[in-house]
């Protein structure tokens, strides 16, 4: 069985205009903001994957 990978958390700062839309939107969703930012980031995420010729530690 493998270990599953660890994990990092990391933050950002954004106008509290924007912070309150993302929380709707999240809302709307009924997911958590975090949840919402993750599906946002994954295409990059993956694309930046397949650019790395090796896993990063």
């Amino acid at each position: 069985m493998s270990t599953p990978e660890l994990r990092k958390q990391i933050s950002i700062f954004v106008p509290l205009s924007d912070w309150k839309v993302i929380r709707q939107e999240a809302a709307q969703r009924r997911i958590p903001m975090t949840e919402l930012c993750r599906q946002w980031m994954h295409p990059s995420l993956d694309r930046l994957r397949e650019q790395t010729p090796e896993r990063v530690t």
